[in-house]
C-alpha cells in the first residue's frame, strides 16, 4: 500500500522513496501489507513539516512512524469496510482531488522543477502512482462522513466547549462567500485532429519497423514515461482515467492501438504482459497542444458571459448553463467561504480580497482556463466569541466530539481485524 497521508511540506531532508530502499512488511492487515519504505516516506514528510530532523531526533521520529502506521492501519481497514458497504467515488473527484494535491506540492515547493526533486519523480509519474491511494483516501473519508453523521451537539456542548477550550480556539479568519464561472481552454477541432493524425503517423512509422521504444523517447509527451520507452510497469484497474483504462484491458497482448483519446491527448497503447488483474503496458502520448487562438476564442466567450451577468443571480444562471467546474456548477459555482491567506490559487485568493462585493470581476487566467469571480459577502474574523461565531464554535465542539466517537470506534473495529505490526526499524535510526 503506498502512502496516502497526503501532508506534503517537504524540507531539505524528506527523502525520495527511490533513495530509501527498504522491503520489509512493517504491518499486515488481514490479507493486505504495508510496506515499511511507505511508513518512513510518509512519517518523512510529517518530519518535514513539524521541521523534525530524524537524524537528530530519532525518539521523537520514531513516534511519528507509529503514529503513521497506526494511520495506515486504520486507512485500511475504513477502505475495505467502506467496499463492503457499496461506498464508492467517481472518477472526476479522484482526478480533481489528485490535481489539487499536486498544486499543493508545487505552490509548497516553489515551482514543478523543485516538487520532481522533493518527489524524486516526475509529476506525471507521481499522479499516475497514487491515483489509486488517492481514491482510497476519498472512500475513507466519505464512509468516516457517513458513519459520523449521527453525531451531534446540543446547546449545552457547544457553551461547555468553548468554556473548556477559549485558549485554545486560535482567531478566526476573515471569510468571503465566493462562487466562480470556469470556462476551460479547449482545444480546437483542427488542433485535435492534427494530434490524431500525429499519433496515426507515428502508428505507421512503427507498424513499419521503428520500435516503439524509439518512438516513445521521441515523440511521447509524457515526460514521466518517455525515457523508458513510454513503458508504465505494471498497474491494476483504477490507476488510469476511464478512456485509457478501457483500451488498455480490452486489447490483446502485444497489439497495438489505435489513437485513444483522453483529456490528455491521443494515446498509442500496447499490453506486453498480463498477470492475474493486472496489465504491464506502455504507451505514447501526443498531447493536444493548446494554441494561442484556443486561448483567445476562450477568452472571448467568457467576456460575453460576463457581459450578460449584472447580479447575482444572473452569475447562478450562467455557471449552471456555462461554468465547467462540474464540482459546483449545479450550485451556482459556490466555492463556499474562502480564506484568501490560506487559498491554494493565488491568481483568485489575489482578486478575491479585492473585489467589491456583488461586482463581477474581469476574467482570470489560471492553469484550470479563465475564471470569472462573485463575492457575495465578506464574514469578518477575530478573537473568538459564542456571540459572533457561534455557528463556527460549534462546529468546532461538533468535530470535537466526532473525533471522540471516531476514536472509541476504530479501536473497537481494529480488535475485529487480524493484524501483525513487525519492528519499526531502519537503518536511519540505527535498526
Amino acid at each position: 500500500m503506498k502512502n496516502f497521508i497526503y501532508i506534503l511540506m517537504f524540507t531539505g531532508f524528506v527523502f525520495s522513496q527511490e533513495e530509501i530502499i527498504l522491503d520489509k512488511i512493517s504491518t499486515i492487515v488481514e490479507n493486505k501489507i504495508i510496506l515499511l519504505s511507505d511508513v518512513v516516506l510518509a512519517a518523512n514528510a510529517i518530519s518535514a513539516q513539524q521541521q523534525i530532523d530524524p537524524i537528530k531526533n530519532p525518539d521523537e521520529f520514531m513516534e511519528i512512524l507509529k503514529k503513521t502506521r497506526e494511520s495506515m492501519v486504520e486507512q485500511l481497514i475504513i477502505i475495505e469496510m467502506a467496499k463492503k458497504d457499496s461506498i464508492s467515488v467517481l472518477d472526476k473527484d479522484i482526478d480533481r482531488a489528485l490535481d489539487q494535491q499536486i498544486n499543493n506540492i508545487i505552490n509548497q515547493s516553489g515551482g514543478k522543477e523543485e516538487a520532481e526533486k522533493v518527489l524524486g519523480k516526475k509529476i506525471s509519474t507521481f499522479k499516475r502512482s497514487y491515483r489509486d491511494d488517492m481514491k482510497g483516501k476519498l472512500l475513507a473519508e466519505k464512509y468516516i462522513a457517513q458513519i459520523t453523521s449521527k453525531v451531534k451537539v446540543s446547546r449545552k456542548d457547544v457553551e461547555d466547549f468553548y468554556k473548556n477550550n477559549l485558549d485554545d480556539i486560535p482567531s478566526f479568519p476573515t471569510l468571503y462567500k465566493t462562487r466562480h464561472i470556469l470556462v476551460e481552454i479547449k482545444p480546437t477541432e483542427k488542433t485535435l485532429r492534427e494530434s490524431y493524425n500525429k499519433a496515426l503517423k507515428i502508428k505507421n512509422d512503427i507498424k513499419n519497423g521503428l520500435s516503439f521504444s524509439d518512438a516513445a523517447k521521441k515523440f511521447s509527451d509524457d515526460p514521466g514515461s518517455k525515457d523508458v520507452g513510454g513503458n508504465l510497469g505494471f498497474v491494476s484497474r483504477g490507476v488510469f482515467v476511464k478512456e485509457f483504462e478501457k483500451a488498455a484491458f480490452m486489447i490483446d497482448k502485444n497489439v497495438l492501438s489505435d489513437p485513444i483519446k483522453t483529456k490528455y491527448g491521443y494515446h498509442l497503447i500496447e499490453v506486453l504482459d498480463r498477470v492475474g488483474d493486472k496489465i504491464n503496458v506502455r504507451h505514447i502520448l501526443i498531447q493536444n497542444i493548446i494554441s494561442d487562438n484556443d486561448k483567445i476564442t476562450t477568452y472571448k466567450k467568457i467576456n460575453k458571459i460576463k457581459s450578460e451577468i449584472s447580479s447575482v443571480d444572473q452569475f447562478i444562471v450562467k455557471a449552471k448553463e456555462y461554468s465547467d467546474d462540474n464540482t459546483n456548477n449545479l450550485s451556482g459555482g459556490l466555492l463556499g467561504l474562502i480564506d484568501v491567506e490560506n487559498y491554494q490559487i493565488t491568481e483568485l485568493s489575489n482578486s478575491i480580497k479585492s473585489l467589491e462585493i456583488n461586482k463581477i470581476s474581469n476574467p482570470i487566467l489560471t492553469d484550470y482556463g479563465y475564471h470569472l469571480i462573485w463575492v457575495d459577502y465578506i464574514k469578518q474574523g477575530g478573537l473568538p466569541s459564542l456571540e459572533k461565531n457561534w455557528s463556527d464554535i460549534e462546529n468546532l465542539a461538533l468535530n470535537n466530539k466526532k473525533s471522540e466517537w471516531y476514536n472509541n470506534w476504530i479501536e473497537y473495529i481494529k480488535s475485529n481485524f487480524y493484524i501483525k505490526r513487525n519492528p519499526l526499524t531502519y537503518p536511519q535510526i540505527g535498526g
